[in-house]
């Protein structure tokens, strides 16, 4: 992952050929635990990161993370806390997922920014009015905006404010080329 990327966030019913080919990294937003690794091996010429909490059957515990890693993830996405030790524990990256939801919710995951790498933060819109707190708290976080994103405007401003990537679903090729061009 790398600073100015635009990320494709992939449901299950997204293929290879859904996502602009120059496209690095892929957040992978659903599967099962039957087909996760097969989710996982299609997009493999790029840098693919689970979301584990969206992986229907699979424990959200060290046993998932271990099946995710074993499955060839580069990463785990989760909105739990309680798995950032473990993916440590086996040398899983994470991405710490959080919904700014209301101001209870930002004091939440303000105490927990020292303790992590990367965060992504939902709706993208929020995240000029946090990114200085972020990155004051914690200098070397990296900071993901994710979530109502349809417009190559807005993947600048969220750049020129301070993100350091955006991950984007459905409008995916239409950003992309309108960014890109």
């Amino acid at each position: 992952m790398r600073n100015k990327e635009i990320i494709a966030a992939v449901w299950q019913d997204t293929y290879l050929e859904d996502i602009p080919q120059e496209c690095e990294t892929v957040f992978l937003l659903g599967a099962t635990i039957s087909n996760v690794g097969d989710r996982v091996r299609l997009f493999k010429s790029k840098e693919v990161w689970v979301d584990i909490d969206f992986v229907e059957g699979l424990e959200k515990n060290k046993t998932g993370v271990k099946f995710l890693k074993d499955a060839g993830a580069d990463g785990v996405i989760t909105t739990k806390l309680s798995l950032l030790k473990e993916c440590e524990k086996i040398g899983m990256p994470v991405i710490l997922r959080f919904f700014a939801l209301d101001s209870h919710a930002v004091r939440n995951i303000l105490h927990h920014l020292r303790y992590v790498s990367k965060v992504e933060v939902l709706p993208a819109d929020v995240l000029p009015k946090l990114i200085d707190t972020f990155k004051n708290i914690n200098p070397g976080i990296f900071v993901i905006a994710a979530g109502l994103i349809s417009s190559a405007e807005e993947v600048r401003m969220l750049f020129k404010n301070g993100v350091d990537a955006v991950s984007i679903g459905g409008e995916i090729k239409k950003v992309w080329r309108e960014y890109h061009n």
